[in-house]
């Protein structure tokens, strides 16, 4: 069974990011150089990877398509940091 938590704000990104074991993840609604993403975050040994996704949309959901960046961030600091610059607003994400 898989668990989501939906995130409704930046300072709960943060939060869950600060407690995020290794085999969890953020997925959440952004804008990254001006195209609509998705921007995948998991913890790894070194610190953080985070993921983004063109966005293809059908007539019933938008879904991840191209990755458009792959980027390992070392702390907490620098992954805040990257996603307060493309999750959009208002905040849709989810942990899980």
């Amino acid at each position: 069974m898989i668990y989501e938590k939906k995130l409704t704000s930046f300072p709960e990104i943060v939060k869950e990011l600060s407690i995020m074991d290794l085999d969890a993840g953020i997925r959440a609604v952004g804008k990254y150089k001006t195209k609509k993403c998705y921007v995948f975050v998991s913890r790894s040994a070194n610190g953080f990877t985070s993921l983004v996704y063109s966005v293809k949309s059908s007539k019933k959901e938008s879904l991840p398509d191209k990755r458009i960046l792959a980027k390992e961030f070392p702390d907490l600091k620098a992954i805040e940091e990257f996603l307060a610059e493309v999750v959009a607003k208002p905040v849709k994400a989810s942990a899980y």
